[in-house]
């Protein structure tokens, strides 16, 4: 019996780690926990969760004002090209000048939505870094004002392997989101890598 029991427990950690290696290597990662509800209230509510690429870090945010009683979901990341393969668009790049952040692309998806509906704000970004072994501290942010106020923030602190990364964070609205355009100031800032920032709009239909 107990060399069943033995036997079984090797299996499913077995499994276990097979699972884990195919949330590192295949598409887009959770991270479980990393989510901020209605509860919160206003921007400035915490959790913390694991990141995949660096060490764990704290996703912050929250609504409030015309997006009060919406939800931040998880963050998800997922690394699209190495350090050597996001270095051939990057010709003009001088490793002796250190670390450079470049946003690439900001997407919201859909562009247009209606209250209850879940919007994703995409953010793809190079880490140019002189070396494979450097880890970069990086600090994500997506900024959400209506009418010039702020009504929503996510960010999050991690270090980065150079590469270029996409990252997602899904902002469900509440039902009785205000109709309008809401404008998305995305960027990505690091210590000796400078920092870049980028902007799009998304539309709550009436």
């Amino acid at each position: 019996m107990r060399k069943i029991v033995s036997l079984a427990a090797i299996a499913a950690l077995f499994l276990s780690i097979l699972s884990g290696c195919a949330a590192q290597n295949g598409g887009m990662r959770e991270h479980q926990g990393a989510a901020v509800g209605a509860g919160t209230g206003a921007v400035g509510g915490a959790v913390v969760g694991g990141l995949l690429g660096g060490k764990r870090g704290a996703v912050i945010g929250g609504l409030l004002g015309a997006l009060a009683g919406g939800f931040v979901g998880n963050y998800h990341d997922q690394r699209e090209k190495n350090l050597a393969e996001t270095r051939r668009g990057y010709t003009e790049y001088n490793p002796a000048r250190g670390t450079r952040l470049k946003i690439e692309r900001v997407q919201t998806n859909p562009p247009a939505v209606a209250p209850g509906d879940t919007v994703e704000i995409q953010l793809t970004y190079a880490v140019l870094t002189p070396r494979e072994d450097v880890m970069v501290p990086v600090r994500e942010s997506r900024e959400i004002l209506f009418e010039g106020s702020k009504v929503g923030e996510a960010s999050v602190d991690i270090e980065r392997e150079g590469g270029t990364w996409r990252s997602v964070v899904p902002i469900t609205l509440p039902g009785d989101a205000r109709p309008g355009t809401y404008r998305v100031v995305a960027s990505v800032e690091s210590r000796g890598g400078g920092k870049d920032i980028e902007e799009i709009t998304f539309r709550v239909r009436r």
